[in-house]
């Protein structure tokens, strides 16, 4: 069925039968311009319902549970993580929505990322590309899910796909989605399951796998995981990728990973430190990705091949920050410099520490904190480690999680936006099961360890082991005379909204092992300035 949406000089097509190569038929809905001339198509597929437009009672329960959107302001047309139809079709675009397999009005059997999925991607784009409203370029754009299918779809190289914008995206399920650092995630992703991908017993959905299942009988990385994985090496599409500092636990490593990773020869990097729901719809986000597609869809010289590679929001506290480009990332000139765990003093410091000494904290309740006032102004950009000897009294493994902290010269914590919105958020995390440990050489480099996830390798009690764990992307401005502070637990740093780590294995007391033999300490990524302490 079509119509006309009234005074948008819009065409709305519904229930779009579009053919995969099995004989299987997605449902999509289209939005062209009314004057019938061929546009190039920007295309979504989601598993939340093309006809399913996020209403005030689905935004009452997400807020329920932490969820913050932050101002958007879009069409009533617009799906959920979906570009605003409207919008783009007054821009002259046109732009489909289509159901994945077995979800809502399309036929099949659902999965989570799989092969098929990306196979019916390709098929969309393709049969798009040769509708009589399509002038025959395709891009894709949206935001998390919608954005991790584009990995899959532009790894298979369709030739009618023109660009990608993918806004914030997982890259790897098993390290980035189901499980930190080898500990399971235990909140978001069953909340997502049940309530997103599977909502309602009235919603008969031909499912293929069951992932909540399959996330229990695979704890480590295995055949299931590596199928998921998307072949990035492959992706040579022109993209512009969005990635966060705000998205710790979902999208942030796999969107610099994927960046760093994908061989377009055209791509560029949009960082960001706030909600990604409201920056993917504000007016700059738009506008660089309206430049972007005028460029590679409709072949307009506007200068956007010029425009700089890299994209940095440098953040100083909640919704502060500065913006400036540069030519690639890593930032060129990025120096990694260790900072030495003291735990006599519970201090970090410039230089190594000749005496040992050891931080004892409960693993269930307490923390060790080791922390450096900045005598001047210093940015930190990128990627950060920490190397740190540990033990435990009791048990045979440890769960560890990391969180970095800015306090202002006051002494007071300076809090950044975080997962889904969550306002009180810290400046960088990690995470790692410490029978978990084992590096992939070839992947780690001194600045990011790899971890394979294929083995455990357990502890004993009392047994003094060393662990590099990785500590996500972030991008933080410390004025003279603040603090760095990094927390070391057995448990989630902050009651995080809609994200928890409760399957745990600690027992007894943790030690944190310093100085001497013991180099535990935590390389950060200097852009500018020197690091001393103050007096």
């Amino acid at each position: 069925m079509d119509r006309m949406l009234n005074n948008a000089g819009v065409i709305f097509e519904s229930d779009l039968a579009a053919p995969m190569r099995d004989g299987v038929y997605l449902s999509a809905n289209l939005y062209r311009p009314a004057n019938g001339k061929p546009a190039p198509v920007i295309m979504s597929v989601t598993p939340y319902g093309k006809d399913r437009i996020p209403d005030r009672l689905t935004t009452f329960f997400m807020r329920l549970t932490g969820v913050r959107f932050g101002n958007i302001n879009v069409s009533r047309y617009t799906g959920f993580e979906a570009p605003d139809p409207l919008y783009w079709v007054r821009n002259g675009y046109a732009v489909m929505l289509a159901d994945v397999r077995g979800m809502h009005k399309s036929q099949g059997h659902a999965s989570v990322l799989t092969d098929r999925d990306a196979e019916d991607y390709y098929d969309l784009i393709e049969w798009a590309s040769s509708q009589p409203w399509c002038d025959g370029g395709v891009a894709l754009s949206g935001v998390s899910y919608l954005a991790m299918s584009q990995w899959r779809a532009a790894a298979l190289c369709p030739p009618h796909l023109k660009a990608i914008i993918p806004w914030e995206a997982v890259s790897d399920l098993y390290r980035e989605l189901a499980f930190h650092g080898g500990i399971p995630e235990t909140s978001f992703v069953p909340i997502w399951w049940k309530k997103r991908m599977v909502p309602g017993h009235n919603r008969r959905f031909a499912m293929a796998e069951d992932f909540l299942t399959e996330i229990e009988r695979h704890p480590l990385e295995d055949s299931y995981w590596r199928t998921k994985q998307p072949a990035l090496e492959r992706i040579v599409v022109p993209a512009l990728v969005c990635a966060s500092w705000s998205d710790h636990g979902l999208h942030t490593r796999g969107s610099f990973e994927a960046f760093a990773r994908i061989r377009s020869p055209d791509k560029w990097l949009y960082t960001h430190g706030r909600k990604k729901w409201e920056t993917y719809y504000g007016a700059e986000a738009v506008e660089t990705q309206k430049r972007f597609l005028d460029h590679y869809l409709k072949g307009l010289d506007n200068g956007w091949r010029d425009a700089p590679r890299v994209r940095i929001e440098m953040r100083k506290a909640y919704y502060q920050h500065d913006v400036r480009h540069d030519s690639r990332w890593p930032l060129p000139g990025t120096r990694f410099v260790p900072l030495y765990l003291d735990a006599a003093a519970g201090a970090l410091r410039p230089a190594p520490v000749a005496i040992e000494s050891q931080f004892v904290y409960d693993s269930w309740h307490g923390h060790a904190t080791f922390s450096l006032r900045f005598a001047e102004p210093i940015e930190l950009t990128g990627e950060a480690k920490l190397r740190i000897w540990v033990s435990t009294s009791e048990g045979d493994d440890l769960d560890l999680f990391v969180v970095i902290k800015k306090f202002d010269v006051r002494d007071r914590e300076v809090f950044f936006c975080g997962f889904n919105g969550f306002k009180r958020d810290a400046v960088a995390k990690g995470w790692l099961r410490a029978s978990h440990r084992t590096l992939d050489p070839s992947r780690s480099r001194p600045s990011r360890p790899f971890h394979s996830h294929d083995r455990l390798e357990k502890v004993s009690a009392g047994e003094i082991v060393p662990i590099d764990i990785e500590i996500l992307p972030s991008s933080t401005w410390f004025e003279a005379g603040s603090k760095l502070e990094i927390s070391i637990l057995g448990r989630d740093g902050a009651k995080y909204p809609a994200f928890r780590h409760r399957c745990l294995l600690n027992r007894g007391a943790h030690a944190i092992h310093c100085g001497g033999r013991f180099d535990s300490h935590l390389l950060v990524p200097l852009i500018s300035g020197a690091i001393h302490a103050a007096a």
